[in-house]
This record gives C-alpha cells, structure tokens and sequence, in this order.
C-alpha cells in the first residue's frame, strides 16, 4: 500500500514538472512566439534553486563527488505542448551517475549512495511542429535538483 502511494505521488509530482505546466500561450500567438514562451519557461526552470543542468555528453556537478552525465536520449514521446494526448507520453535518458551507467526518467527520483536526486526538467519541449525558420532548435538538456 505504501509503495502505491509513493508511485502515486511521484506521479503527481511528473504532472507538475516545469515542462508540462508551461504557460499557454495566447490564443492568437504564433507557433514561434508559443515555442519562445515555452523555451524562457524553461530557462526559470533550469535557473531555480538547487538545478544543476548538463547537455549530452556534459557533467551536471553537485559539487560534493554527485556527477550525473547524461549520455544518450533513449525515448522522448512526451505529448506535444500544441497537441491534445490521451498519455501524456515521458523523456528517458541513460547517465552516467556517480560512475554507474543507470536509466533516467524526467519527473522521477533516483537513489544514489551520495543521495537521492530528481529528474527535474528538459528543454526543449515537446511540440507537434517547429518552426525552425522562425525558432532554432536548441540541443536538449537535462537539469537535476536534489530531493
């Protein structure tokens, strides 16, 4: 029972990650002003207390011994911010976290011997389309906050 509220909550917690609560934009913005509304959404998310971000290939460095380094995106089927989904979809990542290779999912904690840590957001969002004439695409990256 125990373990049913701790999922439970857990869940709760990825519905109201940075990245899936972005403020909607205006009904009559653009596609581009949508997506640079949801990019600077972001950026505060990775600019909050305790987040220490890394691109693929980077370190993220708690500055106590913790590095987790994300190496490779393994699936981001999150549900595109303009589109409507019955699964709101997740984004998992393989890292290497305090010199063990483990698999991370956005919204979720891990246990570590150095502490447990979350998942905490990604960037960029997931969108339907992209306007890349309008909007460069950035490169994804991660940002992870203790729990």
């Amino acid at each position: 029972m125990r373990a049913m509220l701790i999922a439970v909550l857990a869940l709760a917690g990825a519905c109201a990650s940075p990245q899936q609560q972005a403020e909607p934009a205006p009904a009559n913005a653009s596609l581009a002003q949508s997506i640079r509304a949801d990019l600077a959404a972001l950026e505060r998310a990775f600019a909050a207390p305790g987040v220490v971000a890394a691109g693929l290939g980077e370190a993220a460095d708690f500055g106590d011994g913790l590095i987790i380094r994300p190496l490779e995106l393994i699936e981001d089927s999150r549900c595109p911010a303009n589109v409507q989904c019955v699964w709101a979809g997740r984004l998992r990542l393989r890292a290497d976290v305090d010199g063990a290779v483990r698999e991370l999912t956005l919204g979720e904690t891990l246990e570590t011997p150095r502490g447990t840590f979350l998942f905490a957001v990604a960037s960029p969002g997931a969108w339907a389309q992209w306007p890349e004439a309008e909007v460069a695409r950035p490169a994804y990256r991660f940002g992870f906050r203790r729990a």
